[in-house]
């Protein structure tokens, strides 16, 4: 029974290096505004001061991806002279994880 618990302990220690490194690892962030539709002359005209209008209204929510996985819903903001994002509603810790890593 001594060798098992001491197993057990083993397995613990080995898997703490692992979940480190999962924190550790790089995702990709995109926060969606909206979208729009062109044709390939529209873009072709496009230049600097071009305007693209969106199918977004000011208030409505915005969208969070963390490696092309929707995780949160949120809100634009102003944060001094900038623009960010404040999270409405956000999945579980368990599914952002499971999405993450494409876990069972």
């Amino acid at each position: 029974m001594n060798s098992r618990k001491q197993k057990n302990k083993k397995s613990t220690k080995d898997i703490v290096p692992q979940v480190q490194k999962l924190m550790e690892m790089p995702v990709t962030a995109r926060l969606v505004l909206g979208e729009c539709e062109m044709e390939i002359d529209e873009i072709l005209r496009m230049g600097q001061g071009s305007i693209l209008e969106l199918d977004t209204n000011v208030k409505d929510t915005l969208k969070l991806y963390i490696n092309n996985e929707e995780i949160a819903e949120a809100k634009s903001v102003k944060v001094g002279g900038k623009i960010g994002a404040q999270i409405k509603q956000i999945s579980s810790t368990e599914k952002r994880l499971k999405d993450l890593t494409d876990l069972d």
